[in-house]
């Protein structure tokens, strides 16, 4: 008798610069989020918030797993390295958004040769600081009169494209992805933490919601969904990641 299978994948984003050997979310610009329910951030792991039951950020197979992002030009800021905006990005597994971690407390600035609080001089190899609300910590997005989103940001170079990625780490696992708006299993705004009055785009740049549109019909019985059933009979192990962004 074989012994049981383990699926092990990590889905999420990241720009052309991360290789293709790399753990997505273990490279700066990335973001992944692992069958164990941890989320991998530009190389940084966390947990999701401590109010979410941690089996309810997990998932194996049978799951559906999407990712919705949010790229935002008017949070650009200065670095050393260029122009970076803020990806926020929201995680949701079989239908449920999966809340990020909390902010870390606010750290002392440190009274260093420089002084408290004092620039760092050019030519030293550091980031410079992001704008006020921007330092790795929850944020939440929504068009005025929305009901805020939780997300986790993420510091992309402003030239760069997010893509949707995957890191397989078990073998025998197949994965199907759903890239436009008639074969993503979502139907309803709630299940993928958009905000209301938000235009959500698919991969492929079909629309999933528009802005007056909250839920959309359920699947006729024996359509989408009996599709979806028979291709995971067909493996032993199959894990759909349902991409979007907004």
């Amino acid at each position: 008798t074989p012994p049981p299978h383990h699926t092990s994948v990590s889905i999420g984003l990241s720009t052309l610069e991360m290789p293709l050997n790399t753990l997505v979310g273990a490279w700066k610009g990335s973001v992944g989020l692992c069958t164990t329910g941890q989320i991998l951030s530009a190389g940084q792991w966390c947990s999701p918030s401590a109010s979410l039951d941690p089996r309810l950020s997990s998932y194996g197979s049978g799951s559906t797993v999407g990712c919705l992002v949010r790229l935002d030009d008017d949070t650009a800021f200065e670095t050393w390295d260029g122009v970076m905006v803020t990806a926020a990005v929201a995680f949701n597994v079989d239908g449920r958004p999966v809340a990020p971690p909390p902010p870390p407390p606010p750290a002392a600035e440190p009274a260093g040769e420089y002084g408290r609080g004092a620039a760092i001089p050019a030519g030293n190899d550091a980031t410079m600081p992001p704008p006020q609300g921007q330092n790795g910590s929850e944020h939440s997005y929504g068009g005025s009169g929305s009901t805020a989103v939780s997300t986790l940001p993420l510091f992309v170079p402003r030239e760069e494209e997010l893509f949707p990625t995957l890191t397989l780490h078990s073998p025998r696992t197949n994965v199907t992805c759903r890239f436009c708006a008639d074969d993503v299993l979502a139907r309803s705004r709630a299940e993928i933490g958009a905000p209301p009055g938000a235009t959500v785009f698919c991969v492929d740049g079909s629309v999933l919601f528009d802005e007056d549109t909250d839920e959309l019909p359920s699947y006729p019985a024996g359509d989408a969904l009996d599709d979806q059933e028979e291709t995971d009979v067909s493996d032993d192990d199959d894990d759909d990641d349902d991409s979007l962004g907004s």
